[in-house]
C-alpha cells in the first residue's frame, strides 16, 4: 500500500509540467545526436553567443535564468541525454557510454559549474578555487576546460569539436553546463529536497524518499578543497534531516528504525536520532540492540572528546531498567 501511494506521488509530481521538458530531451537525444544531420549547425550555433567571444573569463558573475527545478519531475533519463554523478560517485553518462577515471580537477571543475546552476562562472573565479595558491592558472585552466568538454561531448557521442554546446560560454563572460543536455546528480537532489519542504502527505514521501535513495554517498568525493567539503557537509545535514522526517512519517517501527540507523550512520554525534533509534528498539522488544545503540553513540562522542548528554542517558537508563 505503501509503495502504490508514493509511486501514484511521484507521477502526480512527474504530471504536465514534464511535458515540455520530456520533449526537449527526446529531441535533443534523437535530433542533437544524429551528428550527420545538417540541421545540427543552426542547434549547435544557437547554444554560443551570436559571435563567439574568446574566453576570457572576466571576474564577474551574471546570473542566467535559472533551470525550472524539474528534478523532482527529472526522474525519468529521457528528459536529458548526459547525467553528471557528483554524489558518491564521480562519472558522466550518456545514452550508450560513461565516461569516468580523470584526475580530481576534472571533478573539481564539474563540481564548480554544478555549483554555478543559476549563474556563470568566471575563469577568474575557477582558477582562484582549483588553485588557490598559484597564480596566473589561465593556460592550465584552458586545458582542463577543453578536455572535461571533450570527455563530455565523448559521453554524448558527440564530436570533441562541440565542445561549446556542452559547456556553455555566454555573453563573453563565464561558463555554464548546457541544461538542455546535461542534469547533475546535485541538482536532482537539492530539488528533491526542496520539493518535499512544500509538499504533504504522499508527495512529501515520494521527494524525501526520492533523495535519500539519491544520496550515494558524500558529494564531491576525494576533492580536497575547503569549498567542496563545505557543500558536501551541508548536503549530507540535508539528507539527515530528510530521513530523519521518514522516520517520524514512518508508521511501521521496523522502517522506522531503518531510517534512524541510515540517519546515524551519516551523522554520528546526532544525539536526538540516537535517542529516537534506542526508543524504537524498545517499542520493539530488542534490547540488545538498546544496548549496541548506545555503545556506539558513545564511541562516536568519545572521538570528539565528548560523552553522552544527561538525558540521553536518562533515556538508557530507563529503557534498560523498565526491561
Amino acid at each position: 500500500m505503501r509503495r502504490h501511494l508514493v509511486g501514484r506521488a511521484m507521477r502526480k509530481l512527474t504530471g504536465p509540467s514534464l511535458v515540455a521538458p520530456g520533449l526537449i530531451g527526446l529531441a535533443v537525444t534523437f535530433g542533437l545526436l544524429n551528428w550527420r544531420s545538417r540541421s545540427l549547425v543552426p542547434l549547435a550555433e544557437s547554444h554560443q553567443p551570436r559571435a563567439l567571444a574568446a574566453d576570457t573569463g572576466r571576474d564577474a558573475a551574471v546570473p542566467v535564468a535559472p533551470a525550472v527545478p524539474t528534478a523532482v519531475l527529472d526522474v525519468a533519463p529521457a528528459t536529458r541525454p548526459g547525467v553528471i554523478r557528483l554524489i558518491g560517485q564521480r562519472a558522466i553518462e550518456g545514452p550508450n557510454r560513461t565516461a569516468g577515471g580523470w584526475g580530481t580537477d576534472t571533478w573539481a571543475l564539474l563540481g564548480l559549474l554544478a555549483e554555478h546552476r543559476s549563474s556563470l562562472l568566471t575563469k577568474a573565479i575557477a582558477c582562484d578555487k582549483l588553485w588557490p595558491e598559484a597564480e596566473a592558472q589561465h593556460d592550465r585552466f584552458a586545458g582542463l576546460l577543453k578536455a572535461t568538454r571533450a570527455k563530455m561531448c565523448d559521453a554524448l557521442g558527440m564530436p570533441g569539436t562541440y565542445g561549446r554546446v556542452v559547456i556553455q560560454f555566454k555573453g563573453g563572460t563565464g561558463y555554464r553546463i548546457n541544461p538542455d543536455l546535461y542534469v547533475c546528480d546535485v541538482w536532482q537532489l537539492r530539488d528533491l529536497l526542496a520539493a518535499a519542504a512544500v509538499a504533504t502527505g504522499p508527495e512529501k514521501i515520494a521527494a524525501l524518499t526520492a533523495a535519500v535513495d539519491l544520496y550515494a554517498g558524500s558529494y564531491l568525493p576525494d576533492v580536497p578543497h575547503a569549498w567542496a567539503r563545505q557543500t558536501a557537509d551541508v548536503l549530507n545535514r540535508g539528507i539527515v534531516q530528510a530521513l530523519a522526517e521518514l522516520a517520524r512519517l514512518e508508521e511501521q517501527p521496523e522502517r522506522e528504525v531503518g531510517y534512524l540507523e541510515r540517519a546515524t550512520e551519516l551523522d554520528g554525534a546526532a544525539e536526538h536520532l540516537y535517542q529516537r533509534r534506542m526508543e524504537v528498539y524498545a517499542r520493539l522488544g530488542r534490547p540488545q540492540a538498546v544496548h549496541y545503540c548506545y555503545d556506539e553513540l558513545r564511541e562516536h562522542l568519545r572521538a570528539r572528546g565528548r560523552k553522552p548528554s544527561s538525558k540521553t542517558q536518562q533515556i538508557y537508563c530507563e529503557i534498560v531498567d523498565s526491561g
